[in-house]
C-alpha cells in the first residue's frame, strides 16, 4: 500500500479551514494580555493550555493533509524556540498568515516557484536589515527588559526580583539552574562550578527521562586521560560505589568501548549508578580544563606523562574526587562544587593570569582566558519555592526560556520591542521592493508586508485596544520608538527596556517564511 502524497491544492477547502483554525487558535495567546486556549482530546477531555507553541502541539485534525500543514508549522516554530528560547508562537501566527495570502495568488494561476524566489530573496533581505538595526546589550537594565518582555506578567514579583538579580553573574556561557525549593520561599543561590564542553557518552545513562539529562547528587569523580583498557583498572572503584551506593562519574579521555557497555548494562539493571563523559578535545585544551576540574573536586588527575611507565593505571578509592552536584546532558556537564572550591579556584586563576602574561602564542593566551572564564563562572541556583509540582514544573520552563532568551540577545543583540520593530521592517521592505523585485516576486513582498503586521495588531487585540492610531504614530516616530502596553504611552524602547531578541526575530522570520516557501512548491 503506497502513501498518500501531501498536495496543497488537492483539499484546497480543507486546507485553508485548517490555517484559519490554526491562525484563530494561537492568536489568542500573544503577548502578555494573552489568553489559555482549550483543547479537548479524543475522550472528550478539556485541557487547558497556557502557551500558543504547547498548543499548536495539542491540536490535532481529522483529514491527513491538515495534520501535514500543523505539523510543519509546529517544526517551524520548534526550530526557531531551539535557538533562542522564544518565538515559536509568533512563528507559526505568521507562517499560517504567509500560507494563507500565498493561497491568494495561487489559486489565481500565480507561479509558486516565482512567489518562492521573491520570498526567499526578500528573507535575506530582512536578516541584512536585523543585523543593522540590531544594537549589543549595553547594561543589566537591558537584560532585565528582555526578561520581562519574555516572561509578561506569568511570575511572581519575588521570583521576578530573584532572576533580575542572578542576570548580574550571566553572559553567554553563564549558567542558572533552577530547582524545587523544599519551602515555599522563592530563593537564590550562588555557587562555584565548572562547565565541560562534552556530555554523557551513552543516552542509556540518563536517569532524568523528562530533561534527558543525568543528574546525581553528591557523586563521586575520577578524571584521567590515561587511558582504562580492563575493567580490572576500576575494579576497587566499582565495588566501592556499589557498597557505598554512591553515584560514579567517570571523566576519561580514552575508555574502551566494551567497559562502557558493560556500565552502561550495571546502571540498566541498577546495579550501579553511574556515567562516562568521554572527553576528547585538543591537548592542551583538554588537559588544562580537566586538571582545573580535578582541583575543584579534590581529585587525582592521571596524565599519559604522568604516568608513562604504567602500562595499566589501576585507579584506588583515593583518587576519587567529590561534587555537591552534577548535570550531564548530551553536550555539555555542569560540576557543582562545594563551596571551598571557590578559594581554590581564585589561587588557580592567580596563577593563569601569570601564565596569561608571560604567554607570547595566541592560542595559548586564548586557552587561558577561556579556563579564567570558566574557573571565574559563579553559578546563580533559583530555588522555586511552590506546594504543586506542577506549578514548579510550569513556572521551571517559563524561567529557562526566559533566561535562553536573555542569552540569545547576549549573543546577536536587542530589537524594538512590543511588535513595533515588525513595523519598522514592513516599511523598509516596501521601498525595497519596489527596487528590487521583478514580476510575480512582488506578490511576495505583499504577502511578507501582511503578515509582518500581525504580531503588532493580535497584540493590541488581546488588550483590547485599536492599533491603527498608535501604529501611525510609531510610522511617525520611527526607530526605536514602541508602544508599551503595561505603560499605556509610546517609548524610546531602548531606554524604556520594551526589547525582542535579535536572535528571536530572526528565527520567527526565517522559519515562517522558509516553512511556507516549502509548502506551496511542493507537489
Amino acid at each position: 500500500m503506497s502513501k498518500k502524497k501531501f498536495s496543497l491544492f488537492q483539499n484546497l477547502e480543507t486546507n485553508i479551514k485548517t490555517i484559519e483554525d490554526i491562525d484563530n487558535s494561537i492568536k489568542i495567546t500573544l503577548g502578555p494580555t494573552g489568553k489559555n486556549g482549550i483543547v479537548s482530546n479524543q475522550k472528550g477531555e478539556l485541557n487547558v493550555i497556557t502557551s500558543g507553541s504547547a498548543l499548536v502541539k495539542a491540536l490535532e485534525f481529522k483529514e491527513s493533509s491538515a495534520n501535514v500543514i500543523l505539523k510543519l508549522f509546529e517544526q517551524a516554530g520548534t526550530k526557531t524556540f531551539e535557538v533562542s528560547g522564544d518565538g515559536s508562537t509568533t512563528t507559526v501566527l505568521l507562517a499560517a498568515d504567509l500560507l494563507r495570502n500565498s493561497l491568494r495568488f495561487l489559486v489565481n494561476g500565480y507561479n509558486p516557484v516565482f512567489l518562492s524566489n521573491g520570498f526567499k530573496r526578500i528573507s535575506f533581505f530582512l536578516m541584512d536589515k536585523i543585523n543593522e538595526f540590531s544594537l549589543p546589550v549595553s547594561d543589566h537594565n537591558q537584560m532585565t527588559g528582555i526578561l520581562k518582555t519574555s516572561l509578561g506578567n506569568n511570575l511572581t514579583e519575588n521570583l521576578f526580583n530573584l532572576l533580575r538579580e542572578c542576570l548580574k553573574n550571566i553572559d553567554r556561557d553563564g549558567l542558572i539552574l533552577i530547582e524545587e525549593n523544599n519551602t515555599e520561599k522563592d530563593e537564590l543561590d550562588i555557587i562555584q562550578g565548572l562547565e565541560l564542553d562534552r556530555g554523557f557518552a551513552s543516552t542509556y545513562f540518563v536517569n532524568d527521562m523528562q530533561n534527558f539529562e543525568v543528574k546525581y547528587d553528591k557523586p563521586v569523580i575520577l578524571i584521567t586521560s590515561a587511558p582504562i583498557n580492563s575493567l580490572n583498572q576500576i575494579r576497587e572503584i566499582v565495588e566501592y560505589v556499589k557498597t557505598s551506593n554512591k553515584p560514579l562519574i567517570i571523566v576519561a579521555e580514552d575508555i574502551n568501548k566494551d567497559i562502557v557497555s558493560t556500565l552502561v548494562l550495571n546502571n540498566i539493571q541498577k546495579k550501579l549508578q553511574v556515567t562516562v563523559v568521554k572527553y576528547a578535545s585538543i591537548q592542551f585544551v583538554k588537559n588544562g580544563l580537566l586538571e582545573d576540574l580535578a582541583l575543584l573536586t579534590h581529585s587525582n588527575y592521571y596524565t599519559h606523562d604522568s604516568k608513562a611507565k604504567e602500562v595499566e593505571k589501576n585507579f584506588r578509592v583515593e583518587d576519587l574526587g567529590q561534587c555537591e552536584k552534577v548535570i550531564i546532558q548530551k553536550e555539555k556537564s555542569t560540576f557543582i562544587t562545594s563551596k571551598f572550591s571557590k578559594v581554590i579556584a581564585k589561587r588557580r586563576i592567580n596563577e593563569l593570569n601569570r601564565e596569561l602574561l608571560l604567554s607570547e602564542s595566541e592560542f595559548e593566551k586564548s586557552v587561558f582566558k577561556t579556563r579564567i572564564a570558566r574557573l571565574s563562572g559563579n553559578i546563580s541556583k533559583i530555588k522555586i519555592g511552590l506546594s504543586n509540582q506542577y506549578q514548579i514544573e510550569e513556572q521551571r520552563k517559563k524561567v529557562e526560556n526566559a533566561l535562553s532568551t536573555v542569552k540569545a540577545s547576549l549573543e546577536e543583540g536587542i530589537l524594538p520591542g512590543g511588535g513595533s520593530f515588525y513595523l519598522y521592517l514592513r516599511n523598509e521592505l516596501t521601498n525595497w521592493s519596489i527596487l528590487n523585485l521583478i514580476g510575480e516576486e512582488v506578490f511576495a513582498s505583499q504577502v511578507v508586508c501582511s503578515a509582518l503586521l500581525r504580531p503588532f495588531k493580535e497584540l493590541f487585540s488581546n488588550s483590547n485596544m485599536p492599533s491603527y492610531y498608535i501604529q501611525e504614530e510609531l510610522n511617525m516616530k520611527g526607530y526605536p520608538y514602541a508602544y508599551n502596553l503595561s505603560e499605556k504611552r509610546v517609548v524610546n524602547s531602548i531606554e524604556n527596556g520594551l526589547l525582542d531578541s535579535a536572535k528571536t526575530i530572526r528565527g520567527i522570520l526565517w522559519n515562517s517564511i522558509s516553512i511556507v516557501s516549502t509548502i506551496i512548491t511542493s507537489d
